[in-house]
């Protein structure tokens, strides 16, 4: 359908789609690339704020860590001085505000061994500082988490997170110090602990500069939610339990993950609703407790909208600008192509002479016009010497037929070529590659006892080689009749082609000559193919080398003459190399041996029928592969005396 649209419409429609396609490209290009950038900026905030969340954390940490570390080595230095101890915890709790309370706890067996005494402990209510004895009224401390740990472990170590007791319900975490007497470490005398409330913590991780939906939450070394935006979460839930509940492996993963001191920061789904966003985990390494913030996907992919929204409406109004202008440059464009249209069909129907609109300007259309113009002058020159080729070629290619005959009149072409002798058949064809070609035969009986039997290839194909094969068989045969031998005919035609023999062109000559009484043969070979000798009894054999080359490319060429014996029922079979070099459609060649057999399997037949046979198979072979070279073939029976 678009391709039967007018050219105007085409261009208005394939710009417009261009434009919508680019526009919508940068579009989203600019969405991708803005969620890329706040999303690389979000992670680098959420670890910033994570890391002074922790390190907040953490320094509170420590200083609660400092203060029982130097209040049990205080305590430890004088053991006996418990009525000093209230002013100094009470001092201790005033200057430390993180610290909710503070107490000595007395080994029940130490002090029953110093003749009784107190547990003393200072703690905050409200804004005030109470105090308190941990052994009133026969209080067991010894079972709680922060004093069995230390005492077993015989280390400093922070508690699981806990209520303070005595019906209150503030949650805490306890840091312990254990205490030795002065005698060795191994004499046990009590702790000292730091409670910490938890609801700083919780404070604290509220009042993180978060997006809305965002929070972060606390766990302890357990998995257990220490902090959480949900209250009912805090030392009630486990990442594990809450993993449990939802059927959720993936929250299983992460509990196991936040609880080796891992950190991570991973796409998650928020853990109180269903809302995507990122997760970043991290341990405070004090404690063992694991900090996690969940940052939601909506605040920020919100301003990545809004921002796509405000590009979609700019490049909206755009396009819609750009309607109106491109319809005016289509028309602009298409309307003097209409008119070139108009004038290229006239052109079409031979009407040369018909007139082309004139264009204004120097644009592309107006160039046009000027081709069309000159291309039309151009035909009108092109068609009449056409038309002059035309009749040349003809006078060329009959000229070219008319060499064709003649050339073929130099060769003998009558057969049986002396049909009162009965002492040898002799059969030859030429095929030329073109019209004309450059291989010949010949053959003559200078006597009455003798017949000269030549073959011939010139270099080259065409008119030239043409030309030279027919002063070649010329100088030849007057050669052989002035009484020459085959080898001193072959030496004199090779001085003559020699002389002022500006092109260089040469030509390969068989040359042979038989007594008939006899059978003896005398030959010279001028760098041609050696004839095949098909003997009667079977045998088939080439006849042997003799000193020779290519005529006409030097004067005083060597040419040696030799001789052989044909018996009654041999048959000589001369040949061109456009026999043998015959090529198909795979360039596979003919090759000697596949003449060779050919040869053999059809010995019997006459010369005539015997050359038509090796000329099917390379035509066969050929299998409609245009031919490269000239084809000639000449045979030669010798009977003897009948």
């Amino acid at each position: 359908m678009f391709h039967n649209m007018s050219i105007r419409w085409r261009l208005f429609a394939s710009v417009l789609a261009a434009a919508a396609l680019i526009l919508a490209t940068v579009i989203g290009y600019g969405y991708l690339e803005a969620r890329h950038m706040l999303e690389e900026e979000l992670e680098a905030k959420a670890w910033q704020l994570s890391n002074a969340t922790a390190n907040r954390i953490l320094t509170v940490e420590t200083t609660v860590e400092k203060v029982a570390g130097g209040l049990a080595a205080a305590t430890v230095m004088s053991p006996d001085a418990q009525d000093g101890l209230y002013p100094l915890l009470e001092r201790l709790l005033a200057d430390n505000e993180e610290i909710s309370g503070i107490a000595v706890a007395w080994e029940p067996a130490y002090m029953a061994r110093a003749g009784g005494g107190v547990s003393p402990s200072v703690y905050r209510v409200g804004n005030r500082v109470a105090r308190g004895n941990l052994a009133a009224g026969g209080a067991n401390y010894t079972v709680t988490d922060w004093y069995a740990l230390p005492r077993n472990l015989l280390l400093p170590c922070w508690s699981e997170p806990h209520s303070a007791g005595s019906g209150n319900d503030t949650l805490m975490v306890t840091y312990s110090v254990p205490l030795y007497a002065q005698t060795g470490k191994n004499s046990f005398i009590g702790v000292v602990k730091c409670d910490v409330s938890l609801e700083w913590l919780h404070e604290l991780l509220l009042s993180l500069p978060l997006e809305q939906n965002g929070y972060a939450f606390l766990l302890s070394r357990n998995g257990t939610y220490v902090a959480h935006p949900q209250k009912n979460f805090i030392l009630k839930e486990n990442i594990f339990s809450r993993a449990e509940e939802q059927g959720n492996p993936l929250l299983r993963k992460l509990g196991r993950e936040m609880v080796k001191g891992r950190s991570g920061y991973i796409r998650y789904d928020n853990i109180v609703s269903d809302e995507k966003g990122w997760l970043l985990y991290q341990p405070i390494s004090s404690t063992g407790w694991v900090l996690g913030v969940f940052f939601p996907q909506e605040a920020m992919t919100a301003k990545v909208i809004e921002l796509s929204r405000k590009e979609a409406a700019i490049g909206l109004i755009g396009f819609l600008l750009l309607l109106p202008v491109m319809l005016f440059i289509a028309r602009s464009i298409t309307r003097p192509l209409l008119k070139l249209d108009k004038a290229a069909r006239t052109l079409a129907t031979g009407d040369l002479d018909a007139p082309l609109p004139e264009l204004r300007g120097k644009d592309e259309v107006a160039r046009l016009a000027e081709s069309f113009t000159t291309m039309r002058n151009e035909l009108k020159v092109h068609l009449a010497m056409l038309e002059q080729t035309a009749a040349n070629r003809e006078r060329i290619e009959s000229e070219l037929r008319i060499a064709r005959d003649i050339q073929m009149d130099l060769v003998p072409k009558t057969f049986p070529p002396f049909p009162n002798r009965r002492e040898f058949e002799l059969y030859a064809v030429m095929n030329p590659a073109r019209q004309v070609g450059g291989d010949f035969y010949d053959f003559f009986m200078p006597d009455d006892e003798h017949i000269c039997v030549a073959i011939g290839d010139v270099s080259g194909k065409g008119v030239p080689a043409a030309l030279f094969m027919a002063v070649t068989r010329t100088l030849l045969r007057a050669f052989l009749q002035n009484g020459d031998s085959p080898g001193e005919a072959l030496r004199h035609l090779n001085d003559d082609l020699a002389q002022n023999n500006d092109y260089c062109m040469f030509v390969t000559v068989f040359c042979l000559v038989v007594h008939l009484p006899s059978g003896r043969c005398r030959f010279a070979n001028g760098g041609h193919n050696l004839p095949c000798v098909l003997r009667a009894d079977g045998s088939s054999e080439y006849l042997p080398k003799t000193q020779g080359a290519a005529l006409g490319v030097m004067e005083g060429l060597q040419i040696a003459e030799s001789e052989a014996f044909l018996a009654p029922g041999d048959t000589a079979f001369f040949y061109t190399d456009g026999v043998t070099e015959a090529m198909n459609c795979r360039g596979e060649l003919f090759g000697d041996d596949r003449m060779t057999k050919e040869l053999a399997t059809h010995r019997s037949l006459s010369c005539k029928d015997l050359l038509g046979a090796v000329a099917g198979a390379v035509a066969a072979h050929a299998d409609g592969a245009e031919q490269s070279d000239d084809i000639t073939m000449l045979a030669f029976r010798y009977f003897g005396q009948r």
